[in-house]
């Protein structure tokens, strides 16, 4: 049997990903995030972290080599607020990840 690698299947590996530390993410919600390359192969998953930080996409993002066709898969769209973290935006703008 052959797996359909689409966006639907990438955004619920991104939700599946999430319920791992679901209860455990303090004030903020327990998010999943999935990047994938332009051929479909997974790059790197990450959720949020125990007690809310780091941020699912920041994890994600970390050591990683970003190439052209890049997705970011997030079950959240990325904050945009300086707060404890500095915005996932700013991060996802700097890899120059083009699709979330």
């Amino acid at each position: 049997m052959q797996i359909i690698k689409n966006d639907n299947f990438f955004m619920n590996l991104a939700i599946n990903v999430a319920r791992r530390n679901k209860g455990m993410t303090g004030a903020n919600p327990s998010v999943g995030c999935v990047i994938v390359s332009r051929d479909k192969t997974i790059i790197s998953i990450a959720n949020t972290g125990i007690g809310g930080s780091p941020h699912a996409e920041k994890k994600a993002l970390e050591g990683i080599e970003i190439k052209t066709g890049t997705v970011l898969y997030t079950t959240l769209e990325p904050c945009v607020h300086f707060a404890k973290t500095p915005p996932c935006t700013k991060i996802i703008s700097k890899k120059k990840i083009k699709k979330v």
